[in-house]
């Protein structure tokens, strides 16, 4: 097989690779966030000049570059769950594969279709497009809005405020647009490109300032919240040898954070060792607990009440211990909860027999009792904007999510999942609460500022005094509105381009 010239030219690797390096470094752990703003001037230097082919494939070795140091974690993931790093290597390598296929779509229609452009124009459309492949992303083959390049700005506060309008993909547009424009001043060396650059980051940054300001003030009244965080490891979660042991870390945990005198105690997902209501020992044990503790009780667990389907789902207990609603998990995790293709895939590869076979909830449902509204989120489910607003909609006051991430044990994922609830506080102008069994477990206000975290891996507990809030931003009306026009401007662009080539070819 013959190797692609643009891969014989190491400047050309180098600086896909260098990409792909700076991408990775903006992101948790690292968290060196301003290197998001320079991460794809290398690329955007070289795209202009290679073939089709070579800037395709140019991002495409950046994008899984930069993918492979964000999900070095799967590797461990499903070496737990496999004992096999073959499994492990092809499982990363073809999630790579697959996310770093919409960077290289992203480089072509760059050489395609924006060569031309002045540095506006180019920079405009630039991040359209890649705003517009986000948000594919976001919903294709089940979804997987994991790093998106805005969530690597989760600690510079003042730019993120715009995701009030535009959801995260408007940062994300912010710093495409910030690439393309400072790689064409290093091209060009035209220093007006570069103050334009300056001033607009400016205004944007001044008028988060001002947002920022408007929405630190709370008012009362607040709400007191208990979180509970019980480290319970994943090989013991579902082994029954371990449930007693795991029902007393949560009864004490429990009753320890009730002493505190908190309105509700959050429990994380899939807490209970078993199904509610079905299992009738589980039952009166949370029944009990919610009566000793004497307040409301959160509590995420697996729901199966005796038909046909299984599901993961959340309980709101009243302090009587009665059941007062429950929401049951709409977004699953493909291979995780339930398997695509089962019937056909399992006859070929046995491991898929030992994976969940969750069924989805319909619609968010909202768990309200005095003046507490909570829309609540369930582990991946915060992995969409539109999912949050949705609840917030529906008139939730409050958001929580509720997680189990034990299975990606201490890596960086935890904090990757986690500030994802930094951006729909923002969004929505609502307190998060996030709750995780081995953490991170927090409380984010609705400035995107981190009030509360306590360290992952830990059993303990925190409370916190959230603010209720009932109006509506733009984003809740509106939902992912930006992404949309992104991706109609990027294909109103493209068809333009075809229809004047097709102009020119019939006039020739």
């Amino acid at each position: 097989m013959r190797i692609p010239l643009f891969l014989r030219n190491n400047y050309v690797i180098s600086l896909s690779a260098l990409s792909g390096l700076l991408l990775f470094l903006s992101f948790p752990n690292v968290n060196f966030y301003f290197l998001a703003w320079v991460a794809l001037i290398p690329i955007l230097l070289i795209i202009k000049k290679l073939t089709p082919k070579g800037a395709f494939f140019t991002g495409l070795l950046s994008g899984f570059a930069a993918y492979a140091g964000i999900f070095y974690w799967i590797f461990g993931t499903i070496k737990f769950n496999t004992g096999s790093n073959l499994q492990s290597i092809l499982a990363l390598s073809l999630l790579c594969l697959y996310l770093g296929l919409y960077v290289g779509v992203w480089a072509l229609g760059i050489r395609l279709f924006a060569s031309g452009f002045s540095v506006v124009r180019f920079s405009i459309f630039s991040g359209a497009l890649w705003v517009a492949l986000e948000y594919i992303r976001t919903y294709a083959l089940g979804g997987f809005p994991w790093a998106i390049a805005g969530y690597s700005q989760w600690k510079f506060l003042p730019v993120i405020q715009i995701a009030e309008f535009t959801g995260v993909y408007g940062v994300s547009f912010i710093l495409v647009a910030f690439n393309c424009g400072l790689s064409q001043f290093i091209k060009t060396k035209k220093w007006h490109t570069f103050f334009g650059l300056l001033s607009a980051l400016a205004v944007i940054i001044v008028s988060g300032i001002v947002m920022l300001n408007r929405n630190t003030s709370i008012p009362p009244p607040y709400i007191k919240a208990a979180v509970i965080q019980p480290n319970i490891d994943q090989y013991k979660k579902w082994d029954e040898s371990y449930k007693d042991e795991i029902i007393k870390t949560l009864t004490e945990l429990a009753l320890t954070a009730s002493k505190d005198s908190p309105d509700i105690i959050i429990w994380p997902e899939t807490a209970v060792p078993g199904y509610l209501p079905y299992d009738q020992q589980l039952y009166g044990w949370v029944n009990n607990i919610s009566k000793e503790t004497n307040t409301l009780n959160l509590i995420g667990a697996p729901y199966y009440n005796g038909g046909r389907n299984y599901h993961n789902a959340t309980f709101l207990f009243g302090q009587d211990g009665e059941i007062l609603g429950w929401h049951i998990k709409t977004h699953l995790v493909p291979f995780g909860e339930y398997v695509p293709f089962r019937k056909f895939l399992a006859p070929y590869f046995g491991i898929l027999n030992t994976l969940g076979d969750f069924t989805a909830g319909k619609e968010p449902v909202i768990l309200s009792a005095k003046s507490v509204m909570l829309g609540t989120t369930i582990c991946s489910e915060n992995f969409f904007g539109a999912t949050a607003a949705k609840f917030v909609k529906k008139g939730a006051n409050i958001l929580i999510n509720q997680t189990n991430d034990a299975w990606f044990f201490k890596t960086s994922a935890q904090k990757q999942h986690f500030v994802m609830n930094v951006f729909r506080a923002v969004e929505n102008r609502r307190p998060v609460v996030a709750c995780g069994n081995t953490g991170i477990s927090g409380m984010i206000e609705r400035t995107g500022r981190v009030a509360n975290e306590v360290p992952y891996f830990q059993k303990t507990y925190f409370t916190c005094s959230i603010a209720p809030r009932r109006n509506f931003t733009f984003y809740t009306v509106w939902g992912d509105v930006f992404a949309q026009l992104c991706s109609a401007f990027v294909l109103i662009i493209i068809a333009f381009n075809f229809y004047i080539k097709y102009r020119r070819r019939k006039n020739a």
